[in-house]
């Protein structure tokens, strides 16, 4: 079996990059993730790219968004692998690339963990099935091996454990820190990791000195890695955004909803699609299985009340009951202890792998391929090319030729004025070289919020919900529209026009910006201080915009 071992982790390979061939096939024509992705990261890092800010002190900010207010700091660290690659090549063949990676380690690493630890008896094409559908989970793009790299970084700390390749698992644990995030996903696997240490060596009476000095090298390496982060967390004096988050209001049964959906659902940045396929078989292999002597039926009892426990845990996190502590400890309220449900896609497909064991060796053979092809069905539908085809391409999003002509049309230099959006995610103009006053970003000073909140004010009075939105996260500092609401894609097939728009024009001058793009037209402009120039349309763009000018 060793022998043919390179032969199925190629097959494997190739299995799992079958699901990007949308975005091999049509390139800047395919339809990608938006929301946390379009609207943000690969603005960014294409930003830290062509402002030269990579390699930028600790104290500088961040030209053309947000007013160039944002501190470097909020962006990765120029040690994060996904940062070369948009400095090596353009935004989408970067991108495409970074998915590529992430897969192919996803399904890596799952194999071998599976292979190696869990003596599974089903045989080796059904492991590299699983192993390829944990590589095919609608994942956060940005993430890179956040998530999907868990099990291989499990699969390292397990040989540790037990002394085996220690040379192979030592390379990976110094690998995945410079492909991955610590604050997002990988401190709360590690978290749980050294709590299942800790227990394990109390049961054996034991200590690992190998397992833990690595654990230390490697939780002391992503802090080297993540330096900016450790900085301003620690010690940037400034008061930023993150001072004033507010979150956490459900009361009790909104919290249990929460739960529910969480454990059936799951979260946005860590989909493992476990509806309906896995959850319904595994649940139905551990009712049916419940009361025989079988390894397998504690192992899926112990990761089932994991994964509720995980649920739970995220959902309490909002509970309005937390508020009297979070307002005592400043670290509450600032870093988002909720993330634990990083670690449930890696959780959702072991278990998928041990009850297709425990099928398979109860001669359920037929039923294990039949959940296998359900469950590539179900993972084919999520397929980025499919879930968003009714949003814009990337090339439609980003609509470079329509920029340019505005660009033209306003005929200054680029970088001696500035613009805001409405209706549309400001990350477009960012993205074609506009410096802006608005944007999305981690954080940013809180006096800059202050401010910007002057030219919104009008509109967050008029909706609740915006104005919750805004003051108590403010994130997306945006032209926010009561007519329009949470919304920002007002495509050319999609037009709403705002009727009473409640702006600051004033501020919005005082703070330096001179043009408003809107997607949408604006009905009252001349009576709030905003002169209609030109109306952009092109049919590779998503858009038709409405250039206002802010008058003298």
């Amino acid at each position: 079996m060793k022998t043919k071992e390179p032969i199925w982790i190629g097959l494997g390979v190739l299995l799992t990059l079958c699901y990007l061939l949308p975005l091999f096939w049509l390139g800047e024509h395919a339809h990608v993730r938006i929301h946390d992705n379009l609207d943000s990261n690969v603005v960014w890092y294409k930003n830290l790219v062509e402002s030269g800010s990579i390699h930028a002190g600790l104290q500088d900010t961040v030209p053309n968004l947000v007013g160039g207010v944002v501190s470097r700091n909020a962006f990765v660290s120029e040690w994060t692998g996904i940062l070369w690659l948009y400095e090596w090549f353009s935004p989408y063949t970067a991108y495409v690339i970074s998915q590529g990676l992430t897969r192919i380690f996803a399904f890596i690493g799952l194999y071998l963990l599976l292979r190696d630890h869990l003596k599974l008896q089903v045989p080796r094409h059904v492991i590299l099935l699983v192993a390829v559908l944990f590589a095919w989970t609608p994942f956060w793009p940005s993430g890179m091996l956040s998530t999907l790299g868990m099990p291989l970084l499990l699969w390292a700390y397990l040989n540790l454990w037990q002394k085996q390749r220690i040379g192979l698992s030592l390379l990976t644990l110094a690998f995945v820190p410079f492909y991955s995030s610590f604050v997002l996903g990988i401190v709360f696997f590690l978290a749980l990791l050294v709590l299942f240490g800790l227990y394990r060596e109390w049961r054996q009476k034991s200590f690992h000195a190998l397992f833990w000095t690595a654990f230390g090298a490697q939780v002391l390496l992503y802090l080297l890695i993540e330096y900016r982060l450790v900085y301003s967390m620690l010690w940037e004096s400034e008061v930023t955004s993150r001072d004033q988050f507010d979150i956490g209001h459900n009361g009790f049964w909104r919290t249990i909803r929460l739960f529910f959906k969480q454990f059936v659902l799951g979260h946005t940045h860590a989909e493992a699609a476990q509806t309906p396929i896995l959850l319904f078989l595994i649940l139905g292999v551990f009712v049916t299985a419940v009361h025989r002597k079988d390894p397998t039926v504690r192992w899926l009892k112990q990761g089932l009340t994991l994964l509720a426990g995980l649920s739970l845990w995220y959902a309490c996190w909002f509970y309005t009951g937390w508020q009297p502590l979070k307002e005592q400890i400043h670290v509450m309220q600032t870093f988002n202890f909720a993330r634990f449900h990083f670690i449930e896609p890696m959780l959702w497909y072991i278990l998928f792998a041990l009850a297709m064991d425990w099928l398979w060796r109860r001669s359920r053979q037929r039923l294990v391929l039949v959940a296998v092809l359900l469950q590539a069905v179900v993972l084919l539908i999520w397929n980025p090319e499919i879930i968003y085809r009714n949003q814009p391409s990337f090339s439609e999003f980003y609509a470079v030729q329509q920029f340019s002509q505005i660009q033209s049309y306003i005929g200054k230099p680029i970088d001696t004025y500035q613009v805001v959006s409405l209706g549309l995610h400001p990350a477009i103009a960012q993205y074609n070289g506009f410096r802006t006053l608005d944007g999305y970003v981690n954080f940013y000073p809180l006096t800059y919020k202050q401010k910007f909140r002057t030219i919104i004010k009008g509109e967050l009075n008029k909706s609740p919900e915006l104005k919750h939105y805004f003051d108590d996260w403010g994130n997306r500092v945006y032209i926010y529209s009561a007519e329009l609401g949470k919304n920002y894609d007002y495509t050319k097939t999609n037009q709403q026009p705002v009727r009473h728009l409640d702006i600051n024009v004033r501020q919005l001058k005082q703070m330096g910006g001179a043009y408003l793009l809107s997607a949408v037209p604006i009905e009252n402009a001349p009576s709030i201080g905003l002169e209609f120039e030109k109306m952009f349309r092109d049919k590779q763009s998503a858009w038709i915009i409405y250039l206002y000018r802010v008058a003298p």
